[in-house]
């Protein structure tokens, strides 16, 4: 779970009772007032352990407007930014009699955003392409030392045997890498939620569905971190 930030410098004009009465009505989680700031926060429910998950949250200061909003495991940084980015351009609207603002800081401030998230994604691409080439490599090499260890006598059967349990562990990764996705573990746990009638035991489904158990709470806060389903109180 990682932070992102986008700031953007605007002078507030009046006071900050104007700004909370602006704000109070509009269905945020949270409305606080400390100091010289007002921050405003956006919940989207409760993890496993009963802990609040983040949104994102507005902090509006003197000198500027900061929005900071998470990044959860199996969402990227990109399709975060295009999930945060209306409502914080919808705040910046409404607060426009309240705040300085100048429209050339908030396009300057998404177009270095856009620049950042299309060479990650690029960046990401080439990685993983990289590394399944290098399984690909590894995986035809041990293939070819067991099609020759098959060929040679049997006194090579115990190296033989080795070869064998690489190649078969190196399929395995690569058959992940090309198949197992957050997305069709998210699909998987949802439709179980669905067939057992809204519940799932983690344990019974890491069995069925040779899962390892951690892996199956981490999808299972993937669809509460997407509001696709909430924790039961």
């Amino acid at each position: 779970m990682k932070e992102g930030k986008i700031r953007v410098e605007a002078k507030r004009r009046k006071d900050l009772k104007n700004i909370v009465a602006l704000l109070q009505d509009l269905g945020y989680s949270s409305i606080e007032t400390k100091g010289e700031s007002v921050t405003i926060q956006k919940l989207k429910g409760e993890d496993l352990k009963g802990k609040p998950l983040l949104d994102y949250r507005v902090e509006l200061k003197n000198e500027s407007v900061v929005l900071t909003y998470i990044v959860y495991e199996g969402r990227t940084k990109l399709s975060r930014v295009l999930e945060v980015l209306p409502p914080f351009l919808d705040i910046l609207n409404l607060l426009e009699d309240n705040y300085e603002l100048k429209p050339f800081a908030i396009f300057q401030e998404i177009s270095i955003i856009i620049k950042e998230l299309t060479k990650m994604v690029d960046r990401e691409a080439i990685e993983f392409s990289a590394q399944l080439s290098e399984l690909g490599e590894r995986h035809q090499d041990l293939k070819n030392k067991y099609e020759d260890l098959v060929r040679s006598s049997e006194a090579n059967s115990r190296i033989l045997l080795e070869y064998e349990h690489k190649n078969e562990e190196l399929e395995k990764r690569i058959t992940q890498l090309r198949k197992v996705s957050d997305e069709s573990l998210r699909e998987m746990l949802y439709d179980w939620i669905r067939i057992h009638g809204g519940s799932i035991d983690v344990r019974e489904f890491s069995k069925a569905n040779q899962v390892p158990f951690g892996r199956v709470e981490e999808g299972l806060n993937m669809l509460i971190g997407n509001g696709i389903i909430r924790r039961r109180t």
